[in-house]
């Protein structure tokens, strides 16, 4: 038997519930950046004191989208690059990739694939980015976080996740399609929710939201390019892989990303050598 559902919105209300971080940090960061009489001194200061976020806001600073004209060496320099919303935004990722690296329960091995796949769904969108010409650093943020929703799942309904990803893997299908029987809604839907509740930028936002059904969005640039990166994913096996996965993702999110059965084997390639090492959840 199906354990009881929670709606949308008391899901919602026990992610608020939860500390973005064991210390406080996070929340700080995200307080200063929110306060109107906070300096980016401020806000360099209480990103210094958490080493791993500091070290993805020196790296984003540094990446050639940026295009700075040289090279960042300091904190203070890299928070005025990127900017208020950027380390915001970045901080959020970083809090929501540990909740999947802290518990120590039946969901564990699942929670690394969750992981692993959202490493490797940010590899693929980077890479398709690239060929594509679009912002190469957003593409890896969207894919970083794409499973927010599947992550706060995770955390606070185990119990229903764990229904549906058994019944997933006995029946052969979505994940999606199961989390609609027993939620409702699926995890694209409530990792959107959840991104606009921490303000996460709305291209982000819509991606998420859409990134099974690219063709639902108003825009359909950056959902299509996280649709085949995901799906790029679980093709080369990486993490969490769905059962039930299609033989070839959406056919006009495809020709947008300029996949075909040609590029396929270089796409592939190219996220083999990617770097992959990067994880917010350090």
């Amino acid at each position: 038997m199906a354990p009881a559902a929670a709606t949308l919105e008391e899901i919602l209300d026990r992610v608020r519930s939860l500390p973005l971080s064991h210390d406080g940090a996070i929340e700080e960061i995200v307080e200063a950046c929110d306060a109107s009489y906070s300096t980016m001194g401020d806000v360099a200061d209480r990103v210094g004191g958490e080493p791993a976020l500091a070290a993805i806001v020196m790296r984003q600073a540094n990446s050639a989208y940026y295009g700075y004209g040289r090279r960042v060496e300091t904190l203070p320099d890299a928070c005025v690059l990127l900017g208020i919303g950027s380390i915001r935004t970045l901080a959020l990722t970083n809090a929501a990739l540990r909740f999947l690296v802290v518990d120590n329960d039946g969901l564990t091995l699942l929670r690394r694939d969750l992981l692993a796949h959202s490493v490797a769904t940010a590899v693929a969108a980077k890479a398709l980015a690239a060929r594509s010409k679009q912002p190469a650093d957003r593409a890896f943020l969207c894919g970083l976080i794409h499973e927010l929703g599947s992550i706060a799942l995770t955390r606070v309904a185990k119990s229903e996740f764990l229904h549906c990803h058994v019944t997933a893997r006995t029946e052969n299908r979505s994940f999606a399609d199961v989390e609609r029987e027993q939620f409702g809604f699926d995890h694209a839907e409530l990792g959107a929710r959840l991104a606009e509740q921490w303000r996460f930028p709305e291209a982000l936002c819509d991606a998420i939201r859409h990134q099974h059904q690219p063709g639902l969005s108003r825009d359909r640039t950056l959902p299509d390019l996280l649709h085949c990166a995901d799906w790029l994913a679980a093709e080369v096996g990486r993490g969490l892989v769905p059962f039930g996965h299609p033989a070839w993702p959406d056919p006009r999110s495809a020709e947008s990303c300029r996949l075909n059965s040609d590029t396929l084997p270089v796409v592939i390639a190219e996220i083999g050598h990617g770097d992959d090492s990067l994880s917010l959840a350090a």
